[in-house]
């Protein structure tokens, strides 16, 4: 398996490839029943309710290029509630497993207040680490300021124009 990682994709499939595969998912209804009984979920109701939230996970910032890409004031993204602190929340960003969201400003942690593990929350980008893996977030919601893109077009930011040589006229 570790000599041709497309192994799992060839069909049909070999008969240790199978076996393999079994004996993994053979532990998942056992799984199913221990959690159900931790939290205290007779029917299991609640536990596929809660796993189905998880599968979204897998839908966000899939319009990024690369984890890099977040790394841009403003942007747009996703973040599902991981963890918190006393000080700040921990948010999982589909964007690599060294690169995480962080909430950490008093007065952007109470936009969060409503939220529950694994909830998926619309954030901006407001600022990140020289090492790129914690992206600062803040909430995005009616009624919240969120900075414009800028333009690109003209001013400060825009196109750069080339240079007229002295005495030139254009």
């Amino acid at each position: 398996m570790n000599s041709d990682p497309n192994i799992w994709f060839y069909r049909p499939m070999q008969e240790d490839l199978l076996t393999y595969a079994s004996q993994d998912v053979m532990y998942l209804p056992l799984l199913h029943r221990r959690l159900c009984d931790e939290l205290g979920d007779v029917t299991g109701a609640r536990v596929l309710s809660r796993s189905r939230q998880y599968v979204n996970y897998s839908k966000m910032n899939l319009h990024l290029a690369s984890p890099k890409a977040a790394e841009r004031r403003g942007l747009r993204l996703q973040a599902m509630l991981a963890t918190h602190t006393e000080a700040a929340l921990y948010f999982k960003l589909n964007l690599g497993a060294h690169r995480q969201g962080v909430v950490s400003r008093t007065e952007a942690l109470k936009n969060f207040n409503d939220m529950q593990y694994g909830d998926i929350a619309d954030c901006w980008v407001s600022a990140w680490n020289t090492g790129g893996n914690i992206l600062f977030l803040e909430r995005l919601e009616a009624g919240h300021a969120f900075p414009e893109h800028p333009d690109f077009t003209s001013g400060k930011m825009g196109r750069r124009r080339r240079r007229r040589p002295v005495g030139s006229s254009d």
